[in-house]
């Protein structure tokens, strides 16, 4: 894979046009532990979205996520664009129009860029959503992949850890999603 020109601030696996069926993750690893005060700011922009769920792992990784109405939170939160419409799908289920998911997808890149300005963000991860169609993944999610063998002595030790007491904990569950986005991708750690 040859080297991309373009430079983003931190690693984020999974970056792109996602699309989601039921619920949004997103994990974000810090390079150091973020201050109480930090953490206030941290969590203060949350995209509302992904604020219904939020977790603290090991003082340095923070998960935030939707609950399984992620669309109709879509719906309240982001204009529908011109042309477009919300719809049921035939399980029931409402689907948000694609300007509000691509709105949604803006806003999480902004916030993952505005925390990183509070606190350095070592990597960030949000794996793809097979039931909702995937991520048309980015050059940044590409870029993301180049940098795993720099980030494998941070990550390495997270999985140790997990293997010795056998808890997942959402560390485990970041470093084995970047895990398996570089097998699909054919890059070795």
């Amino acid at each position: 894979m040859a080297e991309l020109e373009q430079t983003y601030p931190f690693p984020f696996f999974g970056a792109g046009e996602a699309r989601y069926y039921m619920w949004a993750e997103v994990h974000v690893r810090f390079a150091r532990e973020p201050s109480s005060y930090q953490r206030s700011q941290l969590e203060a922009g949350i995209p509302q979205p992904v604020a219904e769920i939020l977790d603290w792992c090991d003082g340095r990784q923070l998960m935030v996520a939707s609950g399984l109405s992620l669309h109709s939170a879509l719906v309240k939160r982001y204009p529908l664009a011109e042309g477009e419409r919300d719809r049921l799908g035939e399980d029931g289920w409402l689907f948000a129009a694609p300007s509000r998911v691509a709105a949604f997808n803006a806003h999480l890149e902004r916030w993952l860029h505005e925390i990183n300005r509070h606190c350095p963000v070592l990597l960030a991860y949000r794996g793809e959503d097979r039931d909702g169609g995937g991520t048309d993944l980015s050059d940044w999610h590409e870029w993301s992949l180049l940098r795993l063998p720099e980030l494998m002595p941070c990550l390495t030790p997270i999985l140790e850890q997990a293997a010795t007491s056998r808890t997942q904990t959402h560390a485990t569950a970041m470093v084995r999603g970047v895990a398996a986005m570089a097998r699909r991708a054919r890059v070795s750690c």
